[in-house]
């Protein structure tokens, strides 16, 4: 939007209120702009300054994304259309496409009505149990119906609380109490020596005898979650709803094929998606990685590329064409990593 436009909206804003008797809180919202913006344009007004969102002198601030950085926000988004801002901020910092901050990410896609967007579920009014702090600390276990060629199965799911990895599965025919218990034992000798609390719903299967037994021959605390209350098994249903979205791009035909497609499903879960219930890392990175490294490299990337873009500006080198690529440093060996074709700007 031109200064000039922004100085016709300040007035009108100006007349409307003296006629009216609206706040200009009021008349902001009736004109779809946000309080804050008009604040900021009114203050720029008063100081005699020129009316730009950002910066001095009516251009983009020293940190405002670059031509090219804005060019490939869309892209990625475009390529990845069920993703919400925030994924696809910490995928473009992973994958070296772009090293912006959520706010410039979400301000890029939503001038150009490229969010995903999605309904907050309700939550409970009951205080959530305390997080995991460590893997195999608490394990979620339950049986999702899944039809396959016009028939029923039943894939059963362990996954770990405090990584949300899916430590085991099995696609079952049937899902007996004997069944359910061959799923648990064959989950718990994968990880010798480990003793996870067991949380599961009332099903039939995880309250009989043989269950109960079963766990009491490893040691291993049950806890049941509230009746008619799927919230406590929560993190297992998001991933049988994320589980089920995923599914739906494939028709299965038979057994076989489901049980491969499942596999390569959960290998992508855990080892390449990231997932926002950890801080947008993957649950193999909470498994048997450090999490905090890798929140700490991405912050060395935003902080890398504010100091790029800053440079760029201040030496008015800043083309909308990306040219030639900018490797980030290797925080190890402090040289420069092999060229990204990804990242590049026009004449840096």
């Amino acid at each position: 939007m031109s200064a000039a436009a922004k100085a016709e909206i300040l007035r009108v804003t100006t007349w409307l209120k003296a006629r009216s008797g609206q706040s200009e809180r009021q008349l902001c919202r009736a004109l779809g702009l946000t309080w804050g913006r008009y604040q900021s344009w009114r203050r720029r007004e008063r100081q005699g300054l020129e009316l730009a969102d950002t910066g001095a002198g009516g251009g983009p601030g020293l940190d405002a994304p670059l031509p090219w950085e804005i060019t490939a926000t869309i892209d990625h988004a475009l390529a990845h259309p069920k993703d919400g801002y925030r994924r696809l901020t910490w995928q473009m910092i992973d994958e070296d496409v772009a090293y912006l901050s959520e706010s410039s990410v979400y301000r890029i896609l939503a001038e150009r009505d490229l969010l995903c967007r999605w309904q907050r579920p309700a939550r409970s009014p009951s205080a959530p149990p305390a997080r995991p702090t460590v893997p195999h600390q608490r394990w979620h276990t339950d049986i999702m119906y899944l039809t396959v060629a016009e028939r029923w199965y039943f894939l059963v799911t362990f996954l770990d609380a405090y990584s949300r990895y899916i430590v085991h599965w099995e696609l079952l025919t049937s899902m007996t109490t004997r069944d359910i218990n061959v799923a648990t034992l064959a989950a718990l000798e994968k990880y010798p020596g480990q003793q996870p609390v067991i949380v599961t719903d009332h099903g039939c299967q995880y309250t009989s005898r043989d269950f109960k037994r079963l766990l009491r021959r490893f040691e291993i605390e049950h806890i049941l979650c509230r009746v008619r209350h799927p919230q406590s098994n929560g993190v297992l249903e998001r991933y049988h709803r994320t589980t089920r979205a995923e599914l739906a791009d494939h028709e299965l035909q038979d057994l076989g094929q489901a049980r491969r497609i499942i596999d390569r499903w959960v290998e992508e879960y855990n080892e390449r998606r990231l997932h926002a219930g950890l801080k947008y890392l993957r649950p193999a990175d909470y498994f048997r990685g450090d999490p905090e490294a890798r929140l700490n490299e991405r912050r060395a990337k935003l902080r890398w590329a504010r100091q790029v873009r800053r440079q760029a500006r201040r030496e008015g080198r800043v083309t909308g064409a990306a040219v030639s690529p900018i490797p980030f440093p290797d925080p190890n060996t402090n040289r420069a990593k092999a060229p990204s074709t990804k990242i590049a700007v026009g004449s840096i």
